[in-house]
């Protein structure tokens, strides 16, 4: 049983999605909060995870990208400027995160999984991407027809590794999913999935970990179970796979 944790590790822009603005400075520093509770949490339980970097966050807090590998977590690369992502950017990440991480990247997560250009990431020294969930997710994407487990992309040697869903409706796990359901609802949807593929493959964002009241912007179901009320609830879910004797691992790992 294999599991890969991920988180995307980004500078916190979502109140720009609704209209409202929010600084740099100030959207890594909720970033950042949140990150050093996911680091004490991963130390105390013992699960290793991938983290997804962009080079804005990197560049403000090298230090906790340095943590992260101090930690025996991976880096990986999430673009440059979050918000508005440039094909510019996937050279442009390894420039950034090498240096501070110093060791070779060679993960992509496009921002907001969107569609990405795997022949510029081979091309620039890649070797995997998860930017793909195979689910349908209104006003983002449609991935109904994609595959549930890694798949290499032909011609360029890439590795695809999709996120996880669970039943033939291919209910996404992704970060939402711990919001807003039961917790054993989850449970099941994830035991169902791990069943199916073998292996569960989830991701979160370190600002869900914050108190996201403070933003009038966030909705509801953003707002919901958020802050140390998820930390609770992924404690939960790694104390419980680390159990039944789950392998945490990074996305790289993938590759042997």
């Amino acid at each position: 049983m294999r599991i890969l944790l991920s988180f995307d590790v980004e500078e916190f822009d979502f109140p720009k999605e609704r209209g409202g603005d929010i600084n740099l400075e100030d959207g890594v520093k909720v970033s950042a909060e949140g990150l050093e509770k996911l680091l004490a949490l991963l130390k105390k339980t013992g699960a290793t995870a991938t983290f997804f970097v962009t080079g804005n966050f990197a560049k403000i807090r090298p230090d906790l990208v340095k943590q992260i590998i101090a930690n025996g977590h991976e880096v990986a690369a999430h673009g440059v400027d979050h918000f508005a992502p440039k094909k510019e950017d996937i050279a442009g990440a390894k420039k950034i995160l090498e240096p501070i991480a110093g060791t070779k990247i060679i993960g992509w997560r496009q921002p907001r999984m969107q569609k990405i250009d795997y022949g510029l990431l081979a091309k620039h020294g890649y070797k995997y991407d998860s930017s793909t969930n195979p689910a349908f997710i209104p006003g983002r994407y449609n991935n109904l027809k994609t595959p549930r487990t890694p798949y290499l992309i032909e011609k360029t040697g890439i590795l695809e590794v999709p996120t996880s869903v669970a039943t033939i409706f291919r209910v996404p796990l992704f970060w939402l999913a711990l919001h807003l359901f039961p917790l054993w609802l989850y449970k099941l949807l994830a035991k169902i999935s791990l069943k199916e593929t073998g292996q569960l493959a989830i991701y979160f964002h370190p600002w869900e970990f914050t108190d996201l009241s403070r933003f009038n912007t966030v909705p509801w179901y953003m707002r919901k179970n958020c802050n140390d009320k998820l930390i609770e609830r992924l404690g939960k879910l790694i104390k419980m796979y680390k159990k039944q004797g789950a392998k945490f691992v990074h996305y790289r790992d993938l590759l042997d």
